[in-house]
């Protein structure tokens, strides 16, 4: 697991957004210090050298984040589907 950033705030939709050290791909699984599966990174805006990432949440319980505002969070090497074309297979 690589370290992601810290979290900065949560998104008006209920995503978490924090700051990051380098832009990861779309759809990596996202873990917080426990190893516990929060989200995954829905979309990675802002300057290239220190991009903003939102992640998407999975918990029902959004308002437990707002209170881990500076908390490290932690990505995985494996994304969780795949954002190419699928081929179809030759008959």
């Amino acid at each position: 697991m690589k370290k992601l950033g810290i979290i900065s705030h949560m998104s008006n939709k209920g995503k978490i957004i924090l700051r990051s050290d380098n832009s990861p791909r779309l759809g990596l699984h996202v873990f917080n210090k426990d190893k516990k599966k929060i989200g995954s990174i829905h979309d990675v805006f802002g300057p290239t050298k220190k991009p903003y990432i939102s992640v998407r949440i999975y918990a029902k319980n959004i308002e437990s984040f707002e209170k881990r505002v500076g908390e490290q969070l932690f990505i995985s090497s494996k994304p969780i589907k795949s954002w190419g074309r699928k081929k179809r297979k030759k008959k």
